[in-house]
């Protein structure tokens, strides 16, 4: 009886362990990204802009949050045009976490009520879900950077509170993804493709073909014939780019890491671009490298589909 108990003991704790550990990417860390806060009075004292800072720079000591970085997002940004009276729709928030990776974007307003008061209004919104959140601090102008900071805990206590309403639960696996990529191409085209990714951290070489190694994957199992320089056929096709990632940072008991893939896509005998993509690959895992590589593989993933769609048609 007491190893029929100890057996159902370890049972439940194993099953726990790998439930927590398959569902990393669901709980905490959570991927953020902070946009400007707008004023209000148009004659203010650029305080949105301070407290975008502020907030941008209180997060980032949050342990349970992992934070965008201001450069990559206002390149994403600049891309797609999207302005600032769009960043709290749901449907704009869901484009640029599918560009940045971000789970949850925060942006705000900082409206003036009377010469000095100020009052702070954060909105906190799930790229996936779509669900709106919202935070308020308000007080004197002189005190600032201490309303920043204390809005800032506000809106870290939101993001964990609501967790679970802010980021979607997913289970999907690589091969479940791959699956509905090739279920959601529509179009008979099946050029032939050669994949060239250079990688822009050499003192990483044993990460050196993963996005080459999950691209061409994808592709044979869509049924488009993938060469190299090796091969005796030229390809129809060359994607050529450039893939880059964040070593893996510590975040409690596990590792996140960042990676940004830039590809170009071209007819070789015409020079025709076909496209410019970007994506961003944002992972949580127990170990560095396997976050690492996590990162570069969901990158390929989420922007192979829309690739694979315009080389079909």
């Amino acid at each position: 009886m007491k190893v029929m108990n100890l057996k159902i003991i370890s049972a439940i704790a194993l099953g726990l362990m790998a439930n927590s550990i398959a569902n990393a990417d669901t709980l905490l860390p959570i991927t953020v990204a902070v946009y400007d806060f707008s004023d209000a009075d148009k004659g203010a004292d650029n305080y949105g802009g301070k407290v975008t800072a502020f907030v941008t720079a209180n997060l980032t000591d949050e342990t349970n949050l992992v934070m965008l970085e201001r450069a990559e997002l206002n390149k994403a940004l600049q891309e797609q045009a999207f302005g600032t009276s769009g960043m709290v729709n749901p449907d704009a928030a869901a484009q640029i976490g599918q560009i940045t990776g971000a789970k949850v974007l925060v942006a705000g307003q900082v409206i003036r009520t009377g010469d000095n008061h100020l009052i702070i209004v954060a909105n906190i919104v799930g790229t996936e879900t779509g669900r709106f959140f919202a935070d308020k601090m308000e007080g004197s102008a002189d005190d600032l950077a201490r309303l920043a900071s204390d809005l800032s805990r506000k809106i870290a206590q939101t993001i964990g509170d609501q967790a679970a309403n802010l980021v979607a639960v997913t289970q999907e696996s690589s091969a479940e993804r791959l699956e509905q990529i090739i279920k959601n191409l529509t179009g008979t085209n099946r050029p032939s493709v050669s994949i060239k990714v250079k990688y822009l951290r050499p003192d990483y070489p044993e990460d050196s073909f993963t996005c080459e190694e999950e691209f061409g994957h994808i592709l044979l199992k869509a049924g488009f014939p993938v060469v190299d320089e090796n091969s005796d056929q030229k390809p129809d096709v060359e994607i050529t780019g450039v893939a880059k990632f964040d070593p893996a940072s510590r975040h409690g008991e596990l590792f996140s890491s960042r990676g940004v893939l830039e590809l170009k896509v071209q007819e070789r005998r015409t020079g025709r671009i076909i496209a410019f993509d970007r994506q961003e690959g944002i992972a949580i895992d127990p170990g560095g490298k396997a976050a690492n590589r996590k990162a570069q593989v969901i990158a390929v993933d989420d922007m192979a589909g829309r690739i694979l769609q315009l080389l079909a048609q």
